[in-house]
């Protein structure tokens, strides 16, 4: 704070003290001499009370701490008065200055002038200490200007004595802690049963078959796709073979579509899983149009008794007819192909 000037509110401070002096009676006249009886008055008041008394020039200040001797949750009352003579301006702590340990439970300001011109200044303060044994109150700290000649004096600081006071348990002195409650039973020891112990291992177990049977029937799906493929290639390959070699004369006619005919007999027993290496034409056609639909059940039935012609009634085909039976063999292999991933048809 600067010195040689009177801050604002300070003088406004004082004003408000003129006014209520002006207004009413005062609480009581001051002069310095009276000091030791308001200590006296204090510790009437304020029973067992530590009080510390800082005098300066004209300004008195007396603090005053009741009880003297509290437990803890005991509300302490804190009274810091402050007296001073005609011409002095005093300014109070602010709020809780120095006071921050404590909890403040409630808090009372009162100012007044006397007949003479003299102040009393004076704060109340209820507090809660925050813990048991040694604790204390800092000195407070006021300023004041002397201005009893009139020329404005400077400011001046005036800085209490610290109180220091015992704050008692509340339990009952040589009380032990561990005499508060009684001791806790042990507390028994819990087991889990098998279901908690075994659970993370029953349920990896569970994991780990269910995993398994997923992936077998997934390679079991991709083994039957891949046979299917496989079954169309190889007897697409035969067939490409046949073509390579040429058609027929007369005298290769017969051995020619035998091979012919078994290539689409043999797709057939493996496509569709028809196991009749030994059947007639006739029963072969009977057992292999289940599988079939219309169109390809008349397709394999017109292409079988092309063959036979030549095998068994000794027809001996153009190189057109030729051409047209492994055309119409191609075509029911086409039609009838399996359609699966294309990771197993470039596999097979």
């Amino acid at each position: 704070m600067g010195r040689g000037r009177i801050p604002r509110g300070v003088l406004a401070g004082a004003c408000a003290a003129a006014l209520l002096a002006g207004c009413g009676p005062a609480e009581r006249a001051m002069d310095p001499g009276a000091g030791d009886a308001d200590v006296a008055d204090g510790a009437r008041t304020l029973p067992e009370a530590l009080s510390s008394v800082t005098e300066e020039g004209p300004v008195r200040a007396t603090v005053t701490l009741a009880p003297a001797a509290p437990r803890l949750g005991d509300p302490l009352t804190l009274e810091f008065v402050v007296t001073a003579e005609p011409g002095v301006i005093v300014e109070m702590p602010e709020f809780g200055e120095a006071l921050g340990r404590f909890s403040i439970l409630d808090f009372t300001p009162r100012r007044s002038t006397g007949a003479d011109g003299a102040t009393e200044a004076r704060q109340r303060y209820t507090l809660q200490a925050p813990m048991s044994g040694r604790l204390r109150i800092p000195g407070l700290r006021l300023e004041y200007v002397d201005d009893r000649d009139g020329g404005g004096g400077a400011y001046r600081e005036l800085l209490t004595d610290e109180i220091a006071f015992e704050v008692a348990s509340v339990l009952p002195e040589g009380t032990a802690v561990d005499a508060l409650l009684p001791p806790r039973p042990a507390l028994p020891e819990v087991r889990p049963g098998w279901w908690g112990r075994w659970w993370p291992a029953v349920l990896a177990l569970a994991l780990l078959a269910g995993g398994g049977a997923w992936v077998f029937a997934a390679w079991q799906r991709r083994a039957v796709e891949r046979v299917r493929l496989t079954a169309h290639e190889r007897a697409m390959r035969r067939l490409g073979a046949l073509e390579t070699r040429g058609f027929p004369r007369a005298e290769e006619a017969d051995a020619w579509y035998v091979e012919l005919s078994d290539s689409v007999r043999r797709y057939v027993e493996e496509r569709y899983a028809v196991r009749a290496p030994e059947l007639t034409t006739e029963e072969f056609l009977v057992e292999a149009r289940r599988s079939f639909s219309g169109p390809h059940r008349d397709l394999l039935g017109a292409f079988l008794e092309r063959c036979d012609r030549v095998k068994f009634a000794g027809y001996s085909p153009g190189r057109q007819e030729s051409r047209d039976a492994l055309s119409a063999a191609r075509q029911f292999l086409d039609e009838t192909r399996p359609e699966g991933p294309a990771e197993l048809r470039e596999a097979a």
